[in-house]
């Protein structure tokens, strides 16, 4: 008898699958249907690593991490990269789309990189001793997250311990200290959560006398000298005191000199340089010099004129760096021919003489230490006679204290035309609408019509002039913005915008001024001098309209702008305070928050304050997402604001309770606890109030002063939400 095969005893009893199809199932792999891509930090330093996640989402609802498994790729490798493992290193500042792959399904996110951030801060110093009186400059040197170090001194805020002792950022010049009084203080520079701090003794020894070097300079025409003051005290110390003395020049349309001891040669010949303090003073000698000179040219070239007018010369020298400047008043002028025309010798300004027309040779010559330079050019008179005048502009209309220059241009009997502005007589037909100077410049006086008269040769033109009676509206300076270097200088003009409409230039009506004459000194007529580092705001100023614009002085170029924080969250209807840095090619830094031109887009989200003292503070109004950017000088620097819609719902006051004698004070702060979990500092943002007003008073900043013993409730109050708490006076 045969065995029954094992495989279809197993068959008949339906074990194997192919036994029956009936009711039986077919199993399906589960397919990948997205990947969702996240970042440990949506938004980090550069320098400082990230870490991606991908999580794989299945057609049967289940989801699986794939971090390693997918391809990352970053759309910007110059900002960040991404290894295999989804590990981020970050570059450079910019926005990277991080992407991951896997069998055809994408995901991606975006990256923001931030400037790099500070993680060490080292201060250093010329001295950490100095006399009473006497400044020291502190530098601060920052580490970066991404492993390099930069000139941070304007980036970081500083503090002095003790403010009788030493005061910091004198004159606005960031890390600047100046001691006041003999003692200790300890200087402090804080960027976010790193701050360094370095002890500076401020001794009671007095200035016995002054050194300045160099002791004899000399000064090759059109450059500049670095002057600097030693002082030697009573306890034998020496120090250099540039910063602190009184810079003067004997001759300054010789030599000018900064309040930073910077002289520049502006005329030949020899001054005394002198620095001040007190009633100790210290002098050296410098003298101003052609040794750089390498040509000299007379401008116009060969011009012609009719007799009894007149024409201007000029000397121009070019020197051995390429630069040129005007030595018109500096040569001596000599005419070949004087009956034919003669010259000034120290102006240069010739006159026609001959009736019957003749040439002559203009000559400029200019005698340096070791060699002499001569230039000339022929000057033309003919034996033409003035037929008529023109005056232009005409049929003009200027408001009220503006000026306006004419010019008169005379046609001759050999029908030839020149410009006789400074030959004419000049006159107004009515001086109580507008008066005119012996060069044509006419100044309006009150509404009405007059004409300008031009008069030469027994010749007469005109020109009406209308004042009106419109008001001043507004002023606007140009140049809006600008950085200047020590020692150069820059010219300002100022439009005026009238009741009608109309503008006009009003340069040489309003009145100019500087806020910080240490920084930057201003002429009657607009032009600045930049005297040392630092920010000042240049106005011109009419009647009661006032423009403004604002001036960096530093001695190298601006390269970029710097807004910190990188970026900020804010709650709707609060505010934070942005900054921003300028950074020049020397790798110096200056604050600029005040000077900048701030904006915020869109504006629906976020606004951002443009006048003093809130310059900078941005405040939240929807809830969305917006750019803050700094505009000064042609660079921009932008940070993102990201506004939410939390709710203020409530405020805490600190400290508890406190207890103060009277003569102290009390810092209160005010922290807003808002609807998603977050908190912000709302101490300059609260309207702050005092119960009892006759116990003390509170500032807008929450400063509590003492008025009387007693209990007083102090009280933060913002966007209906209050707290407080009791200060007590002993």
């Amino acid at each position: 008898m045969k065995k029954f095969p094992v495989w279809m005893a197993l068959l008949c009893l339906g074990l194997l699958p192919a036994c029956s199809t009936k009711n039986s199932t077919v199993t399906t792999q589960p397919t990948l249907t997205s990947i969702q891509i996240t970042l440990t930090t949506s938004s980090v330093a550069a320098g400082l690593p990230d870490q991606l996640t991908a999580t794989g989402q299945y057609s049967n609802n289940t989801s699986q991490n794939l971090t390693a498994s997918v391809t990352w790729s970053s759309s910007d490798g110059n900002v960040a990269t991404v290894s295999a493992a989804g590990a981020v290193t970050t570059l450079a500042q910019g926005t990277a789309k991080i992407t991951g792959t896997l069998s055809g399904v994408s995901g991606s996110v975006t990256l923001t990189v931030n400037a790099p951030a500070i993680t060490a801060l080292a201060l250093s110093s010329a001295s950490t001793s100095i006399a009473r009186g006497t400044t020291v400059q502190f530098t601060a040197t920052a580490t970066l997250t991404n492993g390099t170090m930069e000139n941070a001194t304007g980036l970081v805020t500083w503090s002095s311990s003790n403010p009788s002792v030493v005061n910091i950022n004198v004159n606005g010049a960031q890390g600047l200290a100046m001691g006041l009084t003999a003692g200790t203080s300890t200087i402090t520079a804080t960027s976010g959560g790193v701050s360094q701090s370095v002890l500076l003794t401020v001794t009671s020894a007095t200035l016995t006398s002054i050194n300045v070097t160099p002791m004899m300079a000399g000064i090759p025409l059109g450059t500049v000298q670095q002057f600097t003051a030693t002082g030697t005290f009573s306890d034998s110390s020496t120090q250099d005191i540039t910063g602190t003395v009184t810079w003067s020049s004997s001759s300054t349309s010789v030599a000018s000199i900064t309040v930073s001891g910077l002289a520049t040669g502006k005329d030949l010949g020899t001054v005394t340089i002198t620095a001040t303090s007190g009633a100790i003073t210290g002098t050296a000698s410098a003298t101003v010099n052609a040794t750089n000179l390498v040509s000299i040219a007379v401008l116009p070239a060969n011009p012609t004129i009719a007799q009894n007018t007149t024409e201007q010369f000029s000397a121009i020298g070019t020197f051995s760096d390429g630069s040129t400047h005007n030595l018109t008043t500096e040569v001596t002028w000599s005419s070949s021919n004087a009956p034919a025309a003669t010259i000034g010798a120290s102006t240069g300004l010739a006159k026609g003489q001959s009736p019957g027309g003749a040439s002559t040779t203009i000559t400029a010559t200019f005698v340096t230490s070791s060699e002499t330079f001569t230039s000339s050019t022929t000057l033309d008179v003919t034996n033409a006679t003035i037929v008529s005048i023109s005056v232009s502009p005409t049929g003009r209309t200027i408001a009220p204290a503006t000026e306006l220059p004419f010019t008169a241009t005379g046609t001759f009997s050999d029908s030839s035309t020149q410009v006789i502005t400074t030959d004419a007589t000049w006159s107004s037909s009515d001086t109580a609408v507008a008066t005119v100077g012996p060069e044509g410049v006419a100044t309006a006086v009150a509404a009405g019509t007059t004409n300008i008269n031009a008069a030469f040769g027994g010749q007469t033109g005109f020109a009406p002039l209308t004042v009106s009676a419109v008001t001043l509206k507004s002023i606007s300076v140009a140049p809006g913005t600008a950085v200047l270097a020590p020692a150069s200088t820059l010219s300002y003009a100022a439009t005026g915008t009238f009741s009608d409409g109309s503008t006009q230039d009003i340069t040489d009506a309003v009145a100019w001024s500087s806020s910080a004459s240490n920084v930057a000194s201003i002429t009657t007529y607009g032009q600045v001098t930049g005297q040392s580092a630092g920010t000042a705001t240049i106005t011109a100023q009419l009647d009661s309209q006032s423009g403004t614009a604002a001036l960096v002085v530093e001695s190298s170029s601006l390269q970029s702008v710097q807004v910190t924080p990188a970026s900020a969250t804010v709650a709707q209807q609060t505010a934070t305070q942005f900054n921003a840095v300028g950074i020049f090619s020397d790798n110096s830094t200056q604050n600029l928050t005040g000077s900048v031109t701030w904006t915020s887009s869109p504006a629906s989200v976020a606004t951002v304050s443009n006048a003093s003292p809130t310059k900078g503070l941005a405040t939240g109004i929807t809830p969305g997402a917006a750019t803050i950017t700094a505009l000064f000088a042609g660079q921009t620097g932008q940070a993102p604001l990201t506004v939410t819609n939390a709710t203020l719902t409530s405020i805490a006051v600190t400290p508890a309770d406190p207890e103060i004698a009277l003569g102290g004070s009390e810092q209160f702060t005010a922290t807003g606890n808002f609807s998603d979990g977050s908190t912000e500092n709302l101490t300059a943002q609260a309207t702050w109030t005092s119960s009892k007003v006759s116990v003390a008073t509170v500032n807008a900043d929450g400063l509590a002063s003492p008025a009387g013993t007693g209990t007083t409730t102090i009280t933060a109050t913002m966007n209906g939400v209050s707290g407080s708490t009791t200060l007590t006076v002993n």
